[in-house]
C-alpha cells in the first residue's frame, strides 16, 4: 500500500471513531468495531471530541435527560 493511501486509510479510521462516539458509542464498542485497544479508542474520543465541544454537550445533554426523568410525573 502507498504512504499516500496508507495515511488516507487511518485517517478514515479516526473519522469513523469520531463518529462513533459522536453517536453515543463507548470506547470498547469502538475498539471492537475498528479492532483497536480500548487504550486507543479512548485517546482518539479524548482528541477529537474534546476539540470540537462533543464531550461538553453530552454531558449537558445527559443532564438534562436525568432532570427531565426526575421532574415527570410517575405513571
Amino acid at each position: 500500500m502507498r504512504q499516500s493511501a496508507l495515511a488516507n486509510f487511518h485517517d478514515n479510521r479516526g473519522t469513523a471513531a469520531t463518529l462513533l462516539a459522536e453517536a453515543g458509542a463507548t470506547a470498547p464498542e469502538i475498539a471492537e468495531a475498528l479492532r483497536w485497544s480500548v487504550d486507543k479508542a479512548q485517546k482518539v474520543i479524548d482528541l477529537s471530541l474534546a476539540r470540537r465541544g462533543v464531550l461538553a454537550a453530552n454531558a449537558i445533554a445527559k443532564l438534562e435527560q436525568f432532570r427531565d426523568r426526575k421532574t415527570a410525573p410517575p405513571e
